[in-house]
């Protein structure tokens, strides 16, 4: 029952951030956003595998939180910057 009510506010906070993400005043705030939609998705997906039992749902939300990080890092670096690299 704990899950379950875990993964209804998880998927509220999915859907809310993804209407931050899509309507941000800036740049800087869908980019925040857009971290904070990657960690929630980690969190959903690792509450599905506790709940079914699917221990390789745990690699994919591991890869998620790599990419996610990485997507931030780029997109930010991007706006600030001007380039993703050197």
């Amino acid at each position: 029952m704990i899950i379950n009510l875990a993964l209804g506010i998880v998927t509220l906070s999915v859907l809310l951030v993804t209407v931050r993400v899509l309507r941000g005043p800036s740049w800087g705030d869908r980019i925040m956003a857009f971290d904070f939609l990657s960690v929630n998705l980690v969190v959903l997906i690792a509450l599905i595998a506790v709940k079914f039992r699917l221990i390789v749902m745990l690699d994919a939300a591991l890869v998620l939180s790599l990419l996610g990080f990485l997507s931030t890092v780029a997109l930010t670096r991007y706006l600030l910057l001007g380039r993703v690299m050197k």
